[in-house]
């Protein structure tokens, strides 16, 4: 731990003295080894302690992990739901939003059979929940398309609980962009477009001067 904490506060470091000061933002992924979790991936952030060095939520990465398993026959964790509003108590106590640089909204798709070997998914060299991300990321709001994670409650506490007004964005890992065409950049435009539009419906977000 001591070498990953010094390393990253080499990094800060040396983006603090750019002009402008460049500013890196830590992310924990849910397939992480060591880093699965928010509180993980927080801890990390507080001890680099650097003022250019903050955090990373993602929605899925959130709900993917307390919430959702594509392991398990119905998609979800064990206490799925208790696990994850614990989660997000913690969460709306804990996070200092002045550290929270970023954040991305994104859903997934439930799995009709469990990612587990013999899956089309599948792959040995990787944990489950990372060949669920990399195939079957969805845009938040895709409901139509097997979206399921409770991306809405987490959006909400992000920005109603703490407050946050900074960038966002809407990331996708899916199947669907390998597939050929021109139209394919565009199709995936408009449907990020369209989940934005669906997040504005769900939450007030908050209205930034010019």
């Amino acid at each position: 731990m001591d070498i990953i904490i010094s390393d990253l506060q080499g990094v800060a470091d040396m983006g603090a003295k750019e002009e402008p000061a460049v500013r890196s933002a830590y992310e924990n992924l849910c397939w992480s080894t060591f880093f699965d979790t928010w509180e993980a991936g927080w801890d990390i952030v507080t001890r680099v302690d650097r003022g250019n060095f903050g955090f990373v939520l993602d929605t899925f990465n959130i709900a993917g992990r307390v919430y959702g398993d594509p392991s398990s026959v119905d998609g979800k964790t064990e206490n799925a739901e208790k696990a994850l509003n614990e989660s997000l108590e913690r969460l709306a106590k804990t996070i200092d939003v002045k550290k929270l640089f970023y954040v991305q909204v994104v859903d997934a798709e439930t799995m009709q059979e469990p990612l587990v070997k013999g899956h089309a998914f599948w792959d040995d060299e990787q944990p489950a929940r990372m060949s669920w991300s990399r195939n079957a990321r969805l845009f938040a709001g895709e409901s139509e398309k097997g979206a399921y994670l409770p991306v809405e409650k987490v959006t909400r506490i992000i920005v109603e609980c703490l407050g946050y007004q900074g960038w966002v964005s809407m990331e996708l890992f899916n199947r669907s962009m390998s597939e050929k065409g021109e139209n394919v950049p565009d199709e995936h435009a408009k449907r990020a477009e369209d989940s934005w539009k669906v997040n504005k419906s769900w939450i007030k977000w908050p209205k930034l001067s010019d």
